[in-house]
């Protein structure tokens, strides 16, 4: 499943905490500690069913869960 977090984020320059807020695309809570910058998670606004809708939703997906949803695209029969 692919779960839509609100995150701070880290200054990239002065590593300050709690610098921006950003909606980002993560298969659970340990992935999206991989996001780049990644602060704390303020909370989990909800989740994706399916692939296409994530991918869909314009927000910035983790590493891992990029490459679930290109996985799938290379198996369409996955797809849906």
């Amino acid at each position: 499943m692919f779960n839509l977090y609100e995150i701070y984020t880290c200054h990239p320059e002065t590593g300050e905490r709690g610098w921006d807020i950003e909606f980002v695309i993560a298969l659970d809570l340990d992935d999206v500690a991989t996001y780049p910058f990644f602060d704390c998670v303020i909370m989990k606004e909800g989740s994706y069913s399916d692939k296409f809708s994530a991918a869909m939703s314009g927000f910035p997906m983790t590493d891992a869960a990029m490459e679930q949803h290109q996985t799938i695209k290379i198996n369409k029969r996955e797809i849906f």
